[in-house]
C-alpha cells in the first residue's frame, strides 16, 4: 500500500502535509463533539453574581489568569498538552489523548489558551510566553523601535535583537511592579 503522500502528492506534497491534515480532522470530529469535554465545560458554568448587568446567562473562570469571562467565549484545555501526531504509530495516543477524562481538562480564556500553547511548544513557562507574545504583538505592529526609545533605549537595527531588547525590558518592569 503506498502511503497517501506519495499516492496523492498533489494533495499532500509531504509526510507531514498529510500528517497536519489527519491531525486538524481528528480534533475536529473528536475532540471539537467530544461528550466529556462538553459536559465538563457545562459543568464549570456559573450564574453571574448578583448585580450583574451583562447579558451572558453563564460565565465561566480561567484556569490560567483567574479572569471570568462569559461561558461561550471560553474553551477546555487539555492540562497535559502538546501530544504530536506526525506518524502511523502516533495516532492511536493522539486519538486517546483527545477523549480525555475530565482530570486533564481545565476552562481557559482563548487568549490564555494560545499563550499556553505557544509556552508549550516553546518549551517556556506561562509567564515568559506572556511576555514573549507581547513583544510579539509590538514588533508585528511595527512600534518596536518607538517602544524602545520611549524607554531611553537605543533600538538595534536588527528585528531579531530588537524583539531582544523588548523582552529584556518588559521583564525588568515585571520585576519592579
Amino acid at each position: 500500500m503506498k502511503e497517501p503522500w506519495e499516492e496523492y502528492p498533489h494533495i499532500f506534497k509531504t509526510k507531514s502535509t498529510f500528517f497536519t491534515f489527519l491531525r486538524g480532522k481528528l480534533r475536529q470530529a473528536l475532540w471539537n463533539h467530544w461528550p466529556g469535554k462538553i459536559e465538563f465545560k457545562k459543568e464549570m458554568a456559573f450564574l453571574p453574581p448578583e448585580g450583574y448587568t451583562g447579558r451572558a446567562k453563564k460565565l465561566g473562570k480561567c484556569a490560567l489568569t483567574g479572569e471570568v469571562d462569559v461561558i461561550s467565549k471560553m474553551q477546555v484545555d487539555h492540562i497535559i498538552g502538546n501530544v504530536s501526531l506526525r506518524d502511523w504509530e502516533d495516532v492511536l495516543p493522539f486519538i486517546l489523548h483527545l477523549c480525555a477524562s475530565k482530570e486533564n481538562m481545565q476552562l481557559v480564556a482563548v487568549e490564555a489558551h494560545k499563550i499556553k500553547s505557544f509556552a508549550e511548544k516553546k518549551g517556556i513557562s506561562f509567564e515568559q510566553a506572556v511576555i514573549e507574545k507581547e513583544a510579539i504583538a509590538i514588533c508585528k505592529a511595527k512600534k518596536d523601535a518607538d517602544w524602545l526609545k520611549e524607554r531611553g533605549i537605543k533600538p538595534d537595527k536588527n528585528g531579531l535583537k530588537r524583539r531582544g531588547q523588548i523582552i529584556k525590558a518588559l521583564i525588568e518592569e515585571k520585576e519592579n511592579e
